[in-house]
């Protein structure tokens, strides 16, 4: 079943994939540095100001959608999740018109007001996802989210070449496909809720659960990306684009294949949960854990042993020689906030203890600034680099030590130290081969990579790798 929920949700991480990519390569070139690293930290704040004012209902949009379906009332929900969407659309357009007063440089308040064009129209598209996938409706939410990813980067690229718009061309081109989009899944989404009404039960318990969602995503936001404003008062906003650029191919690789496999294995845990099954919920936690170390640990790896080609490739000439070194530890802080947020922190949103998860990532957020302002002034750009990566490590053992105490998630000890063997052979294998530079360096190290730790996952069996192809190959000899 997990096989099948994976196959399912990969266009949507492939589309992801390549639009990340697709945007660091097309934009590092376009944009200047400093341009681009406007774009970053527009794109910073609107992360920020949308999660704190937004995502609650979202969350709860997803959460509550299978219990009102079984209640009978999905129409209300939906209903009431659309009210609630609209007032924190509003919410969330004042907050950024604030943002937008207190800057200074006109090419940033240009960045910022194409941004906030996006917050009445991503709530919509982003609440009909959630619920998408809550109703397990995996095809449908595979179409949006690549027609979402690819349309937004062609159109943004497209504007960024040939309108002069700069920083604010990406979040021009966000703002048309989600006009698209919106009309799409909001028709949808009122249709289905025809006969509902405003709930306002429900209200309390939708904010009670998301309000602290949100909360801990935007101090996680502020520990992810938030040093960008650091960097910027430090070093400037060029030693923001590098950081960026860095950033963007590393930690969204990593992020979108942890994305993929909670993706699949998140559902599946809330039900197991719903249905009060301790044993069943461990069991599938464990196989979710599997898969996710199993996607992204090898992917972390790689990027970390390919970081010098792969800049050169895919980073515009201006910015590459810092981005190749930040490159391995933010694979890294990448690996380690992906299982964060999309494994361990389901504890508290299976148990709904969310408010302590956001007190807990309160030590981190904090932890991060001050690593920040002591070593941004002493050794530069790798300050915010190792301050990250310190920071995402005390947040995994705080949640992972916490969270233990409210829901079962299983720990695989056995298939992590078998992946981190496969991962340890394809270091070895890929550090022995000829560096030739550029694209050649770049697939020839990522064909022997993965060719060697499918080999190795395979000898030592992780997540019972051989077990399975040996029945996959059983199963399609008896066909023959």
């Amino acid at each position: 079943m997990m096989l099948r929920r994976l196959l399912g949700y990969f266009p949507a991480s492939l589309a992801g994939g390549l639009a990340s990519f697709g945007a660091v390569y097309a934009l590092t070139r376009l944009l200047s540095p400093a341009e681009y690293g406007f774009y970053a930290l527009a794109l910073t704040a609107m992360g920020i100001v949308y999660t704190i004012s937004i995502t609650w209902a979202e969350a709860a949009a997803y959460r509550f959608a299978g219990a009102a379906r079984d209640q009978g009332a999905q129409a209300d929900h939906i209903r009431t999740v659309m009210a609630m969407l609209a007032v924190s659309a509003t919410i969330a357009i004042a907050l950024m018109t604030c943002v937008i007063l207190v800057t200074t440089d006109p090419v940033l308040r240009i960045a910022l007001i194409a941004a906030t064009s996006t917050m009445a129209l991503a709530p919509l598209v982003n609440a009909a996802q959630e619920m998408n996938r809550a109703h397990q409706r995996v095809s449908r939410y595979s179409l949006l989210r690549v027609i979402q990813d690819i349309g937004a980067f062609a159109i943004g690229t497209l504007l960024a070449w040939q309108s002069g718009l700069g920083p604010a061309a990406p979040f021009v081109g966000l703002a048309c496909v989600l006009a698209l989009l919106a009309v799409v899944e909001g028709s949808r989404m009122w249709r289905d809720s025809r006969d509902g009404k405003f709930d306002h039960a429900r209200v309390r318990p939708y904010l009670a659960y998301g309000v602290p969602v949100a909360l801990a995503l935007a101090l996680n936001i502020a520990l992810d990306a938030g040093d960008r404003f650091m960097i910027a008062l430090f070093l400037g906003p060029e030693a923001v684009g590098v950081y960026a650029a860095g950033y963007g191919i590393a930690d969204k690789t990593v992020g979108l294949l942890c994305i993929w496999a909670a993706a699949a294995g998140g559902p599946m845990m809330m039900a197991a949960w719903e249905r009060e099954e301790p044993e069943a919920m461990r069991a599938v936690s464990a196989q979710a854990a599997r898969t996710l170390m199993m996607i992204a640990a090898p992917a972390a790896t790689g990027l970390a042993l390919v970081a010098q080609p792969l800049s050169e490739v895919m980073i515009g000439e201006d910015m590459r020689a810092q981005a190749a070194q930040i490159i391995p530890w933010i694979a890294l802080s990448g690996l380690i906030n992906g299982f964060v947020l999309h494994y361990v922190s389901e504890a508290f949103q299976l148990s709904r203890r969310t408010g302590l998860r956001a007190g807990l990532m309160v030590i981190p957020a904090v932890a991060n600034v001050a690593l920040n302002c002591v070593l941004l002034p002493w050794i530069g750009l790798m300050g915010a680099v190792y301050s990250t990566v310190a920071c995402y490590a005390l947040a995994l053992v705080l949640l992972a030590s916490v969270g233990r105490r409210h829901a079962p998630l299983a720990w695989p000890w056995i298939d992590f130290l078998r992946i981190a063997g496969a991962c340890a052979a394809m270091a070895i294998v890929v550090r022995l081969t000829p560096a030739v530079g550029g694209l050649p360096e770049l697939l020839l190290k990522a064909c022997v990579g993965a060719g060697v730790y499918i080999l190795a996952a395979l000898a030592f069996n992780v997540a019972g790798a051989r077990h399975a192809t040996q029945q996959f190959i059983q199963r399609r000899a008896q066909r023959v």
